[in-house]
């Protein structure tokens, strides 16, 4: 898909799908996540929790995700594209000690 996007847009969608992964998890710990550019971020600097949801031109649901705000860094957690992705929100409920759902 990441080819036939930079076919599409000339590189620049491509890019652009790459470079949001950036904010993706790599490790997810007790103390915190390790984002695929190699960023730290600590649960205790959490500001915020979103929720988002995806939809489809007739507004039904595509899919959810889940962003997490530290300070100006986002934390970006989409369960569907994990293998285990329920073990991981029930991982951050429970660390970040609150009920949690993607949008």
């Amino acid at each position: 898909m990441l080819w036939l996007c930079g076919l599409m847009t000339l590189g620049i969608g491509a890019l652009g799908m790459w470079l949001s992964t950036k904010r993706w998890p790599r490790l997810l710990d007790q103390e915190g996540a390790t984002l695929r550019n190699g960023k730290r971020l600590l649960w205790k600097d959490v500001t915020e929790i979103i929720p988002v949801t995806v939809v489809d031109p007739r507004g039904r649901r595509i899919t959810g995700r889940l962003d997490i705000k530290f300070g100006k860094d986002k934390l970006k957690i989409v369960p569907q594209s994990l293998a285990e992705g329920q073990a991981v929100m029930d991982f951050i409920a429970a660390v970040l000690k609150t009920d949690l759902a993607t949008g």
